[in-house]
């Protein structure tokens, strides 16, 4: 295994999964020297994904991961007691797909380090120095300016600066069955919810998401029982078939709604599932790891290049992690909320009061709030910039359609007629004649109600 030191290393990123090899391709495109520790995901497992992630993917330059994403395959869900076949979803072999993304990252100029992180010591000075344990060899210690914790949920917690929701636990077991067609799907039950998934080489994956919080688990020595007894309960999801025979033990995992209180310090950041992880039912656990890593590396480069700049850039990354985990939980709230038929159930009641009362979504018609100066990704850096602030969008918009938008919402009369004189030439001006660069400015503006 390769040494690193401060005198060739100034970032290590901890967490080979797609949200650390995203930044540590993105800190490698602004000419840093970055070390990534990982370590192979112990079992066997897959995950869906949408359209949307893959382009996640695509923009944060991991595209020998992009390529071991299947064809999307149906997605059925049996929810309220009522079935629905009209979505898909890409089926992702986890342990394929992330060597693929540590690939991407070696690539880019990554110096791979297989091992663990254990201990992180700041008392050394300018730099921090890190404890790594390597598969089946003498801890190493590894020096450097900034690290990336991207482990996960097996990065250790915050205690009470956390945001957590109800306590869930997801069990997970692979499976072998007959050779079929792909597909998933997703289906309540009365102590939670199940999603499964069939690969057209017979495996099958089963995920059962329960309460943690009333002991209603039996021992390690009855869950795989237990387990059958409640995968003999679900209603049967046609054309998916299930559940074959178990390949391995029943696997627990924590997977309890969690807002992570210290994201980003002067010589540290969190990212991904070690920043905020949301619920599984969303199924955006990937994209939403990406949202905070492509984030990450101008965050990063504006804490060690621009000092002046630096409470900005963390309270940046602070409330973009904060806004995002709360989106999801809403939206999460939301679904478990279309569940009617158990209503006394601890699992459900809990589930459909969490994280508030504030909707997921804005107002049918959302409005401009006004032009304000808020913290915006500019190039290599976080800075602060005029933005339009709407009523869904309360972190600001810079750019719409590649245009800036402050610029054309300043000092608009009052009077409808001469707001749109004036609105018409400041587009013309924007836009130079590109006539799809303006169709989408003025759909934004006519969103807005501003034209």
């Amino acid at each position: 295994m390769t040494t690193k030191s401060a005198s060739s290393t100034d970032i290590i990123v901890a967490g080979g999964g797609p949200a650390g090899c995203t930044v540590a391709i993105g800190l490698r495109k602004l000419g840093y020297r970055v070390a990534l520790v990982h370590a192979p995901r112990p079992w066997q497992t897959c995950e869906g994904i949408s359209a949307r992630t893959c382009e996640g993917l695509r923009n944060a330059g991991l595209l020998r991961a992009l390529a071991v994403v299947p064809a999307a395959s149906p997605r059925r869900a049996h929810w309220n007691g009522e079935s629905n076949t009209a979505n898909t979803e890409h089926l992702v072999p986890r342990q394929a797909f992330d060597a693929a993304a540590l690939a991407d990252a070696a690539a880019a100029g990554v110096e791979l380090l297989p091992g663990r992180l254990r201990q992180v010591d700041d008392s050394t000075g300018a730099d921090l120095c890190l404890h790594i344990e390597p598969p089946g060899g003498t801890a190493t210690t590894l020096r450097c300016r900034f690290l990336v914790d991207a482990r996960g949920r097996a990065s250790a917690g915050t205690g009470d600066q956390q945001l957590r929701g109800p306590e869930t636990v997801s069990l997970l077991q692979l499976r072998r069955g007959s050779p079929g067609a792909t597909g998933s799907g997703v289906t309540s039950f009365a102590d939670g919810w199940a999603w499964l998934a069939a690969t057209a080489d017979g495996l099958r994956f089963i995920q059962l998401t329960v309460t943690a919080a009333d002991n209603r688990l039996p021992k390690r020595g009855e869950l795989n029982r237990w387990f059958d007894h409640s995968l003999a309960q679900l209603p049967p999801l046609p054309g998916l078939e299930l559940p074959g025979e178990p390949l391995g033990n029943v696997i627990a995992r924590g997977s309890t709604s969690i807002l992570q209180g210290e994201l980003v310090t002067s010589h540290t950041l969190r990212t991904g599932d070690a920043a905020m992880a949301v619920d599984p039912l969303s199924g955006n656990g990937i994209f939403q790891s990406l949202s905070s890593a492509l984030i990450a590396p101008a965050v990063i480069n504006t804490l060690l290049q621009y000092p002046q700049e630096r409470a900005l850039a963390a309270q940046f990354y602070r409330d973009r992690v904060r806004h995002t985990f709360l989106r999801f939980a809403r939206m999460g709230r939301d679904f478990y909320r279309m569940e009617t038929r158990w209503p006394a159930a601890q699992f459900w009641l809990q589930r459909q009061a969490w994280p508030d009362q504030e909707p997921s979504h804005a107002d049918t018609a959302p409005t401009l709030l006004g032009v304000e100066s808020r913290p915006v990704v500019a190039g290599d850096r976080i800075c602060a910039r005029d933005v339009a602030v709407t009523s869904d969008q309360p972190l600001g918009v810079w750019h719409a359609g590649g245009v800036e938008l402050a610029p054309l919402l300043r000092d608009l009369p009052d009077i409808p007629e001469q707001r749109r004189r004036l609105l018409a030439s400041r587009l013309a001006a924007a836009c130079g004649g590109d006539l799809t660069k303006q169709a989408t400015l003025e759909a934004w503006l006519r969103r807005y109600r501003v034209l």
